[in-house]
Parts: C-alpha cells; sequence; structure tokens
C-alpha cells in the first residue's frame, strides 16, 4: 500500500523514527565506497632529484636525438625506433617539454602532473605551459640547480618553451632544449643581457609534482 506524505506525517512517532532509520542505512550502504576527490599531495625535487634529472636530459645530447614538434619520447624509445629504420625529426623526436617530462620520469616513474588549478585531476604528461603554471615553484637565480627549469614566452606574455638549466657562467647561462632552428635537443647558451633573454625569458621555476597511487 503507497504512503503518501500525509500518511507518514499522522504516523505515529516510533514508526516515523524507523522509516527514517531504514532510509539512512539505505543511503549510507549507496555512499559506503564513496570518496571525495581531494587535492593530491604535492612533492619538490629534491637537487639529487634535479641533478639525476639533468644528467638524463644531457642524454638527449649526447644521443643527438631530433626534434620534432609534439614528439614525446624518451631517449630510449628514440634509439629503439631509430634502430627500426624511423625517420628522425619525421617520425621521430622530442620536443622541448618531452626532455622536461621524460627527464624527470626517469628520476621517478610514477611521476603525475598537475593538469590545472585545482590540483585534482592528474596527467601523465605535460606541456610547457602545464608544467610553467601548475607544476613548479618560481625561484630565483641564487637558488638554481642543474635540473631546475627556464621557462620561456611569447611576444604575448604566453609560456610558449621550456628548458633545462645547466650553469651560469658569468652572465651567460647554459641550458638544455629542444632546438626547432637546430633540429635536435641541443646544450646552448644565451646572454641574459642580450635581446633574445630579455624579450623571452619567463622566469626560473623548480618541478612540483604527484606520484600516481
Amino acid at each position: 500500500m503507497k504512503t503518501t506524505y500525509g500518511q507518514f506525517y499522522h504516523l505515529n512517532l516510533a514508526a516515523r523514527l524507523f522509516i527514517m532509520l531504514v532510509l539512512v542505512s539505505i543511503t549510507a550502504a549507496f555512499t559506503a565506497d564513496y570518496e571525495p576527490v581531494l587535492a593530491a599531495e604535492k612533492y619538490l625535487i629534491t637537487i639529487e632529484q634535479a641533478n639525476q634529472a639533468h644528467d638524463y636530459a644531457l642524454q638527449y645530447v649526447s644521443n643527438e636525438v631530433a626534434y620534432l614538434y609534439g614528439g614525446r619520447l624518451s631517449v630510449e624509445a628514440y634509439l629503439a625506433a631509430l634502430a627500426d629504420g624511423k625517420v628522425p625529426g619525421e617520425e621521430i623526436g622530442a620536443d622541448a617539454s618531452a626532455v622536461v617530462v621524460n627527464a624527470y620520469r626517469h628520476v621517478i616513474p610514477n611521476i603525475r602532473f598537475f593538469f590545472d588549478e585545482t590540483q585534482k585531476a592528474l596527467v601523465t604528461d605535460a606541456t610547457s605551459g602545464l608544467i610553467a603554471n601548475y607544476n613548479s615553484v618560481l625561484i630565483s637565480r641564487d637558488q638554481l640547480v642543474p635540473g631546475d627549469l627556464i621557462f620561456f614566452k611569447d611576444a604575448f606574455g604566453n609560456i610558449s618553451g621550456v628548458a633545462i638549466f645547466s650553469e651560469f657562467k658569468g652572465d651567460v647561462v647554459h641550458f638544455v632544449t629542444a632546438s626547432a632552428s637546430r633540429g635536435k635537443v641541443v646544450r646552448t647558451n644565451a646572454y641574459v643581457n642580450g635581446d633574445f633573454w630579455t624579450s623571452s625569458f619567463a622566469g626560473f621555476g623548480r618541478l612540483q609534482y604527484a606520484i600516481a597511487e
């Protein structure tokens, strides 16, 4: 027999309490396995990890890994594809953010990156913009260690590239990046008072990340 709201209201107190307890029990059963999505814990790269990532980035240079826009290959995957006859710079290669992602993935295999400002969604890969905006903390020149990050911007102020810092020699900064103009990953440098640096430099950063559960 169907019970209307009016009939429910006129039931005695004991009956109403019994029905409410049943409803609560049913609700609890449906929500017992539900967990709210919380922001993942952040970790900041250590100096040792940064140095290890820098060493891996240099393997891109020594193996002359080709530049490829959107290329995501690690050094190992690139060399295997090269041995299979794939064409460097056309079929295989890496871009600037791939060098960073793979260098740190080599150090932290289960690394994940924050996708947006909510820091609730994690991804396995990241562009230069994602790294700069959601996966790094700004640091000063005095805090830099090999493996830290250098960000570059376009004419509109948007992040357009990233590099792995190597060292400063006076006012010349040395870094590893995938160069479109040179067609490969290189260790190069820039004069910090030069036109390129003053117009393109966006900041120094240290990677922060999450871990896959």
